[in-house]
């Protein structure tokens, strides 16, 4: 029967389990929250013998360690002591909470007697003899009992890795004997099993730490001075990032969150947050009740791993406010309301001028002509995975009132010809937004830039030219801003006559669009037009005689018919073309060079012909799509 006994202080053994066959201790456990237990790593064990005084004797092979004294063959007493040095390093910077030294005994003299003492000795980087023993700093623990036998017995050695580890020492040096009264009887003798040896078991815990520079409520950074943040919806949202040594406690940290009115501290609300995960901040919802309209609040945060508890961070402040602000008026200089039957002058920006009505509330204003955003933050977006709303007032279609409660002027152009509605709304300090209130104007058609296409017409895998023009009745124009099929927009500088050019390379089979609006130099913007490119997967045929949808040319009068190939690198390098006039006999004509191809036809009578062309791949095979020219011959 094997028993495990522990030992702590200098008090008798108890017996804490019991079981047939090897019980192996300090195995490690799977990972869990702290307090965590962790074998340290042997850095030296063996044993010394009084008989052999010069003589080191490690530890190997499947030798028994001894411990008191014994007899030999020939009759000399050997006494003997265990020397175990364990390593630190991997503990310091840990909080110590325990340590225990586990032995297993065989091969006692005599189950009756057990005397074994535990002693701090000076650290030994290899195992002694009898006569270089360590010097010993302090007896730790003992066991004098001699229930069970043999036992697997654990001594409480607490102190000395504590020590240890405070003096960032690399080592710790244990000795085990029989006490020096028992220590010659050979009846007290025994050994050490070699398969268990001796091992050392730490109890320890990581503290964990705050990272307080990332603290964050509604989605702002920690604010501690004058003037505080205003915050709205997301003001009763805390975030705050929390770290710990040990890897599974990271994941698995608790958040505690205090907030307190600045005016009254006495007035402070605790409660628990969530954690994130590792890397990223932990987060805290302030119960229902507890934050006040218009009130200043402080908080702060701290985190635990279940061992260990920070203390307290350093304090943020805000400013609860969830009320909207009063919705603003609407008054423009030189654009008429859309009401008056009046339109908005040609080429002139309009003048708008947005004001708060003098409530102090209002700090700015937002504006759009088309549906006007919802603000939104970004969850998780930030570096640690905080919340991140941007500052209410910032934005490319906000304007901050000069005063709080006072006005803004903007200048702005119509969008679109016709009916336009400008949409306007108050923003607060803390981002809350009033009712929307409109403004409609009607804009007059004329005004936007004219695209005009530079020298012959667009092929597929050409380089195309257009032309910007100024639109009627607009002067001053400064440059040209424009996009080539929704892509990012561009600017071209116009010249003196108010003129730009562009040009890209019509790679795409089935075409392009530009969109482009003029700018002047007294701001006004006009509305955009766009330029469609239309390219088909058919060849295209024209005619210098027949090429219209009217009476042309005439019985016995010859007519050219051009065809051009269909865009698309498939029909780079194609073979030619069949064609045929009104279902007749299809007939191959060669491509040239360029994968055009020309035929002369005289049309025998007056009347309504239809031309179908095929575009032939290089290997001879047809395309999908045919080619219709209808015309009337006169």
């Amino acid at each position: 029967m094997v028993v495990s006994m522990r030992r702590r202080g200098l008090t008798a053994a108890l017996a804490i389990t019991m079981g047939a066959g090897l019980a192996v201790l300090g195995t490690a456990a799977p990972a869990a929250a702290a307090p965590h237990y962790e074998r340290a790593e042997v850095h030296q064990l063996g044993y010394t013998d009084s008989a052999d005084p010069k003589t080191a004797f490690d530890a190997g092979g499947q030798v028994n360690l001894p411990i008191g004294a014994r007899t030999a063959e020939d009759g000399t007493v050997h006494r003997s002591r265990v020397y175990a040095t364990f390593d630190l390093d991997r503990f310091h910077g840990k909080r110590i909470l325990g340590g225990t030294v586990a032995i297993r005994e065989r091969d006692v003299a005599d189950c009756s007697k057990r005397a074994i003492e535990l002693w701090h000795t000076k650290a030994v980087n290899k195992t002694p003899s009898w006569h270089q023993a360590p010097d010993p700093l302090s007896k730790l623990d003992e066991i004098l009992t001699n229930e069970y036998c043999p036992a697997n017995i654990t001594f409480d050695v607490s102190a000395a890795v504590q020590q240890a580890v405070a003096q960032d020492k690399p080592r710790v040096t244990f000795e085990i004997r029989v006490p020096e009264q028992y220590e010659s009887d050979v009846s007290y003798g025994r050994k050490l099993y070699w398969y268990t040896a001796v091992s050392l078991n730490v109890q320890y815990n990581t503290v964990p730490e705050l990272r307080d520079q990332h603290m964050y409520n509604g989605g702002r950074p920690c604010v501690e001075a004058q003037p505080y943040p205003h915050l709205g919806y997301f003001g009763n949202s805390l975030q705050a990032l929390g770290v710990d040594g040990d890897e599974y406690d990271t994941r698995h940290l608790t958040y505690d969150f205090a907030v307190w009115p600045q005016d009254d501290a006495a007035a402070r609300t605790e409660f628990a947050g969530r954690a994130g995960p590792a890397g990223y901040v932990g987060g805290g919802t302030v119960p229902d009740g507890v934050l006040v309209d218009g009130r200043t609040y402080a908080w702060q945060y701290r985190v635990g791993d279940g061992a260990d508890t920070t203390a307290w961070s350093r304090t943020c402040y805000f400013v609860y406010d969830r009320t909207a602000p009063s919705a603003p008026v609407i008054t423009s200089s030189n654009y008429p309301n859309a009401d008056s039957g009046e339109m908005t002058p040609l080429g002139e920006p309009g003048e708008f001028t947005f004001s708060g009505g003098g409530n102090t509330d209002v700090a700015g204003f937002e504006y759009s002509w088309n549906m006007l955003g919802v603000p939104g933050c970004s969850y998780g977006g930030g570096d640690v995975g905080q919340l991140e709303c941007p500052d209410p007032l910032e934005g490319s279609q906000i304007v901050r009132a000069d005063v709080l409660g006072g006005s803004a002027t903007v200048l702005l152009s119509p969008q679109r010809s016709a009916y336009n509605t400008l949409r306007v709304r108050a923003i607060d300090l803390a981002g809350n937004r009033s009712a929307e209130v409109t403004y409609e104007i009607f804009a007059p058609w004329q005004g936007a830039p004219v695209v005009s296409v530079v020298g012959a017409k667009p092929q597929w895998n050409e380089q195309v030219t257009l032309r910007f023009s100024p639109g009627e009745g607009i002067s001053g124009t400064t440059e040209y801003e424009y996009r080539v099929d929704f892509g990012e927009p561009r600017t071209v500088t116009a010249a003196a006559d108010g003129t730009a050019t562009i040009q890209f390379l019509a790679g795409n089979e089935y075409g392009h669009n530009v969109t482009v609006r003029s700018h002047s130099a007294n701001g006004w913007i006009s509305h955009e037009v766009r330029w469609d490119l239309t390219f088909y997967p058919w060849p295209e045929v024209t005619s210098d005689v027949y090429d219209v949808w009217e009476p042309r040319g005439g019985p016995g009068v010859p007519g050219t018919f051009t065809f051009t190939r269909p865009a698309g690198p498939e029909w780079v390098g194609l073979k030619g073309y069949e064609y045929s006039f009104d279902g007749g006999e299809s007939i191959f004509v060669a491509a040239g060079a360029d994968g055009s191809a020309s035929i002369t036809w005289t049309p025998p009578a007056s009347g309504y012909y239809n031309l179908e062309v095929y575009a032939l791949r290089a290997d001879g095979t047809r395309g999908d799509y045919s080619g219709y020219h209808s015309f009337i011959v006169a």
